[in-house]
């Protein structure tokens, strides 16, 4: 039980300085690039995401490699959210007429815990035999 919770207290961790990144990315280009949300959005995305696999890989889920297989599993949980986050982001910013960056902290706040989870079984989790070698 308290692997688990260092865990999730690490993913938190990278997951705020992601967060904070993104939001850079995202106010940058769209406050002084003149890109539009969405755009700006899937490019922060992407680009902290990317970071977010490294410092993962090798801080939360203490990975002794960082390959290919395993970025692109982590990439394709992130393309299933990156679909519903930015369809999220659209209905809360053209529909409910949020501002986009509060809208863009309101998912990122739902979308931690469902990362979390999906990034644990589909991209770190260690085959039975090593998850108790690992306890």
């Amino acid at each position: 039980m308290m692997t688990r919770l260092r865990k999730l207290m690490r993913f938190c961790a990278v997951g705020l300085t992601c967060f904070s990144l993104g939001l850079a990315i995202l106010a940058g280009l769209h406050e002084l690039a003149g890109v539009n949300y969405l755009v700006a959005y899937v490019t922060s995305f992407v680009v902290s995401n990317l970071v977010g696999y490294l410092l993962n890989a090798r801080f939360t889920f203490l990975s002794k490699s960082v390959n290919h297989t395993g970025a692109m599993r982590y990439m394709a949980v992130n393309a299933v959210l990156l679909c519903t986050n930015t369809l999220a982001l659209k209905l809360l910013v053209d529909v409910l007429h949020m501002w986009y960056l509060g809208a863009a902290i309101l998912i990122a706040f739902v979308n931690t815990p469902l990362s979390f989870v999906g990034q644990w079984l589909f991209t770190y989790r260690l085959p039975a035999r090593d998850r108790q070698a690992a306890a």
